[in-house]
């Protein structure tokens, strides 16, 4: 049985922030990263045997009304948000690994859990929870069980913003104090890990940097497109002469000239190269890749326009298949996905052949790649 109930807050996010592609449609936000509280990510926890840097198991959160219990969290919470992506810890399962779930009366709700911990973290943080159900093997009792994940919001580390102090004893912390993770435990940084998470802290913000002009470069040669987006995903190829003979139409094309596109890609090329130092070569080739396939379909435009013809966006101009267009799409897009945008749609009228969703495609396949990069994987 793999049902869930699912309890999310996604406190801290920014929704303004997400991109907007030239085609007016949003896309995710470039620093979004894989959803850490879905039901694979519980799946992929919940049956290992050990704990490390970037997860932990309690048998329960207990009772966030009680200082103590706050402080604990608090403190796991402080060292998992100075972790490059954040840490999650799975409610439910004892110290020895038992799945023992949560109790009856215990709710994983992500509003407690924030106004718990958050007097305790100096600086900006995100919370995300949810619970899941889990039916043992060979048994047939269901389970609720949670999964926590704090991450922080910026690049800076985050600081403890007061004690930490549960008894008469040693507080758990101090003002002031960086936590992080070390195998399975929340501790004090020392002067070493300090240095490195504020190397880190700036490395991360140029890459953030880097890639946002990546995909603004992407987005304004998009732009340039001006209408050929428009006149492909309006038209079937019967009715291609149209985009000629029609003045409406034919505005659509443009009036830039070969040598004013060739210098406004070269100004997009040279802002790439420049920031080239903070990004994977893997995503530079990808951002080639999409920009040489954008600014061919652009290309072929102009020139068309110019002759006084429109033909397919597949096509050469002596009807054969472009396969350099359709190489440089490959690089982006799978081939059976990249067949149905190439072959098109047969209509009572014609051949319908957007190119809308092609460049999508293409486009959707360098934010995957910018998505690793921010979470240090690409």
């Amino acid at each position: 049985m793999t049902t869930a109930r699912v309890n999310v807050c996604f406190t801290g996010y920014r929704r303004d922030r997400s991109m907007t592609s030239a085609s007016g449609q949003r896309s995710q936000d470039v620093a979004e990263y894989q959803d850490p509280i879905s039901r694979q990510a519980f799946e992929q926890l919940v049956h290992v045997r050990g704990e490390g840097d970037e997860w932990d198991f309690k048998a329960t959160l207990n009772d966030l009304s009680v200082n103590a219990a706050r402080v604990s969290l608090a403190k796991d919470a402080l060292a998992f948000c100075n972790l490059p992506t954040g840490g999650t810890i799975i409610v439910g399962v004892a110290k020895d690994y038992e799945h023992v779930g949560l109790t009856a009366m215990e709710k994983i709700d992500t509003t407690a859990i924030r106004r718990a911990v958050e007097k305790y973290v100096d600086g900006d943080f995100i919370v995300l929870a949810a619970e899941h159900t889990l039916v043992e093997p060979g048994t047939n009792e269901e389970k609720r069980y949670g999964i926590v994940h704090f991450r922080r919001r910026f690049a800076q580390p985050v600081l403890a913003a007061m004690e930490g102090q549960t008894t008469d004893k040693q507080p758990q912390f101090r003002s002031g104090d960086i936590l992080i993770r070390r195998g399975a435990a929340s501790i004090r940084a020392n002067s070493g890990d300090v240095r490195r998470l504020f190397t880190n802290s700036i490395v991360h913000e140029e890459r953030v940097r880097a890639v946002n002009e990546v995909w603004s470069c992407l987005v304004e040669q998009r732009r340039l497109m001006g209408g050929v987006e428009y006149l492909y995903d309006l038209l079937v190829d019967s009715e291609y002469a149209d985009a000629i003979t029609r003045p409406s139409l034919r505005a659509s094309l443009g009036s830039h000239t070969m040598w004013q596109h060739a210098d406004a890609v070269d100004g997009l090329q040279l802002r790439v190269s420049m920031i080239r130092p903070h990004i994977s070569e893997h995503l530079y080739q990808q951002y080639r890749a999409c920009a040489a396939f954008t600014g061919r379909l652009h290309v072929r435009a102009m020139e068309r326009r110019d002759a006084g013809v429109f033909l397919p966006w597949t096509e050469l101009d002596n009807g054969s298949p472009d396969q350099y267009l359709r190489q440089l799409a490959l690089e982006l897009i799978p081939q059976d996905e990249l067949d149905g945008y190439w072959t098109g749609r047969a209509t009572d009228l014609g051949t319908y052949r957007p190119v809308r969703q092609v460049i999508d495609a293409a486009e959707r396949a360098v934010l995957s790649t910018i998505r690793l990069v921010l979470s240090g994987l690409g």
